[in-house]
């Protein structure tokens, strides 16, 4: 018994420095890259910004999921691709802290098939699983820079979500949307007076997804994924 307790308490312990890691993440990112920006004259942010990202999402593994839908966990996709796009208008901008609002749309999706030889030759192949990722999300940002190149920090509460697995010869309708938090850091380095390159990480943490068999909505437990995003800004 005592081994036993041991082990939940290291994984306890895991957990909590996990969490500590992924909120401490962002910021340390912004240290990074603030550091060049806070060496530049500093001059006033444009009034607004407009970004348009390349995304790559990781998503956990949810083997009571791929139960519910009579596949292996290895059927799950593991990472989405997609798009995300949004923008900020910098309404309080001091010497030093520049504060905006705006929001993100994202959409992404992911799927896979697993093909397995038999002793014989033959190939049998798994159901196609496919996982779906839709996501609106206010934000608030406190930005450290200038106007041709900037970082921030940057998170919200309120967003919804739609992040829902199913396979292709049972699509999934009408899934719900999740409550939504986010937090994450990024850049933006103008080459111009107009485009910026830009980068960004972010967290998004969803709430749990309820089940219903009419709709082959599996329920979902609540996640938190990382997604990793870059492309262009525009001012």
């Amino acid at each position: 018994m005592a081994v036993i307790d041991g082990r939940k308490k290291d994984a306890s312990t895991g957990h909590a420095f996990l969490r500590l890691f992924r909120i401490a993440s962002p910021f340390a990112l912004l240290v990074a890259l603030a550091a060049p920006a806070a060496a530049q004259q500093d001059e006033a942010l444009p009034p607004f910004v407009f970004d348009v990202h390349g995304l790559y999402a990781k998503h956990k593994n949810e083997p009571s999921v791929a139960t519910e839908l009579d596949v292996a966990s290895g059927n799950l996709p593991a990472h989405t691709f997609g798009l995300v796009g949004g923008g900020h208008v910098y309404v309080l901008r001091g010497s030093k802290i520049k504060i905006g609002f705006g929001g993100t749309f994202l959409a992404a999706g992911g799927h896979d098939t697993i093909e397995t030889t038999n002793t014989d030759g033959s190939m049998t192949t798994s159901p196609t699983v496919q996982r779906h990722f839709r996501s609106i999300d206010p934000e608030i940002s406190f930005n450290f820079g200038h106007r041709n190149g900037w970082s921030y920090i940057s998170g919200g509460i309120g967003g919804r979500s739609r992040l829902y697995l199913d396979r292709a010869d049972a699509p999934a309708s009408n899934a719900p949307a999740r409550s939504t938090l986010t937090y994450g850091a990024g850049a933006r380095w103008f080459a111009n007076n107009h485009v910026a390159f830009s980068v960004e990480v972010r967290w998004y943490s969803i709430a749990e997804q309820p089940a219903s068999l009419a709709n082959n909505i599996q329920l979902e437990p609540r996640t938190t994924l990382m997604v990793l995003s870059g492309g262009i800004s525009l001012k």
